[in-house]
């Protein structure tokens, strides 16, 4: 104890200068470290809650296509057009915010289900034409566009893959050490999933 007060008291003026220099330094570097953290670790949030609701977005829409075939032709027209805005809408934004391999088998699931249903509903219904804005749709594509369109007819993008890319990607916005980030991480075990 009598070693700190003698040193103490034996500092000369410049080196308890440069001593609070060196202190007032360090409490800015904290200060300002905490605040750079924290406003990354906001970022990090809106980021995940913005990816999370386009791919459950994403997700809806692929299972809503699916779900049409249930509903009687008259009905179906209406919700139609309205998830095909929804369609373009989500697609445009996740070629736009999300990381690619997963934003691409999203939109490859969308593509899948919508051409999948247009398939169905020619088979299954040929005397009750496309709505009218499809059809629009449909026409305004270039020849190339068409052509990668039909590819989907016969592409078999599980659902369940899916869920599984995403919840990896939304794995990255979460704190590492985290157990919300080691169960998103975790590999879907189920031979069935829903609306395959």
């Amino acid at each position: 104890m009598n070693f700190w007060f003698d040193a103490w008291h034996s500092l000369t003026p410049a080196q308890g200068t440069i001593l609070g220099g060196v202190f007032v330094l360090m409490a800015g570097i904290v200060a300002f470290g905490t605040g750079a953290l924290n406003r990354r670790s906001e970022a990090k949030r809106f980021h995940y809650e913005e990816m999370k609701a386009l791919y459950s977005q994403a997700l809806r829409i692929g299972r809503d296509l699916e779900l049409l075939k249930a509903l009687p032709p008259q009905d179906r027209s209406s919700i139609l057009t309205e998830k095909v805005d929804a369609m373009q809408r989500v697609i445009s934004e996740l070629a736009l915010t999300g990381n690619y391999k997963t934003a691409d088998l999203a939109i490859a699931y969308q593509y899948q289900q919508s051409v999948q249903l247009a398939g169905w509903t020619r088979e299954v219904e040929s005397d009750v034409g496309l709505p009218d804005q499809i059809r629009k749709w449909f026409h305004s594509l270039a020849d190339e566009e068409r052509a990668a369109l039909r590819r989907y007819q016969d592409v078999n993008i599980n659902r369940r893959d899916v869920v599984q890319a995403v919840r990896k990607e939304l794995a990255l916005y979460v704190p590492v050490w985290s157990r919300h980030r080691r169960v998103l991480r975790k590999a879907i075990k189920t031979k069935r999933y829903a609306l395959n």
